[in-house]
């Protein structure tokens, strides 16, 4: 994941996506305000060579795999104060474009909530890839710290030199009771279903409140979020 020194005091001019001088856009201090905490730096040109990743080849070499954590509600739920977000169809998926258009105005960049070419962009199989976390048995992707209680929003392209990073081997120890609550959970119309497939991980310091898991799971549940980005 980027520090936020080693981003800070990126110069852009303007939609065209190249670093340069002009107005000085601190992107990842415009993320983290916006509780968008994880900004994971990799190779895009490497990972396009990968299948179902190719829309990440370009000229432009350092990719950013974009999250959140749980400290996307309190900002969030601020913002929802202004009426015209919160009469948007869906609020979260119109303030995600908002913020990480405005941190990187003129790079190129992919939404989980999007469908390109008619299929959402497999952003798990991303983060497995470049480290961010491992793919569990219930195809949840687990990261070291935060476990499965973090959601993939976006990827950003953009010059600049990027890490090398591998895959990284799982942190957490599942046991059947992981699959077996997937399994039940695909036969489930019921979001609580999917609930215990993420709360079945012994990795739960950084659960999301109950206000905000009743948020995702129960206005916004769609089962198919569950392998495209996550919650």
């Amino acid at each position: 994941m980027a520090s936020l020194r080693a981003m800070r005091s990126w110069w852009r001019r303007a939609g065209t996506g190249r670093l340069c001088h002009g107005d000085r856009v601190d992107a990842l201090a415009i993320l983290h305000a916006a509780g968008f905490d994880i900004a994971h730096t990799f190779d895009a040109v490497a990972l396009a060579r990968q299948r179902g990743l190719g829309f990440l080849a370009g000229e432009a070499r350092l990719g950013i795999l974009i999250g959140n954590t749980r400290a996307l509600w309190p900002p969030f739920t601020a913002a929802l104060r202004d009426p015209a977000l919160a009469a948007e169809r869906d609020p979260l998926d119109h303030y995600t474009e908002q913020v990480i258009d405005a941190a990187f105005p003129g790079a190129r960049l992919y939404y989980g909530h999007r469908r390109y070419a008619g299929a959402f962009l497999p952003l798990q199989r991303l983060a497995a890839a470049t480290g961010l976390g491992a793919l569990a048995p219930n195809h949840l992707v687990i990261h070291p710290i935060y476990g499965p209680w973090f959601a993939l929003r976006a990827v950003a392209v953009v010059d600049g030199d990027p890490p090398a990073r591998e895959p990284i081997p799982q942190p957490c120890c599942c046991d059947a009771s992981c699959s077996i609550r997937f399994a039940s959970a695909q036969q489930s119309k019921d979001w609580r279903d999917w609930l215990a497939v993420r709360d079945s991980c012994s990795l739960r310091t950084w659960r999301y409140s109950d206000e905000q898991i009743h948020y995702h799971y129960s206005r916004l549940f769609d089962p198919r979020s569950i392998t495209r980005s996550g919650m």
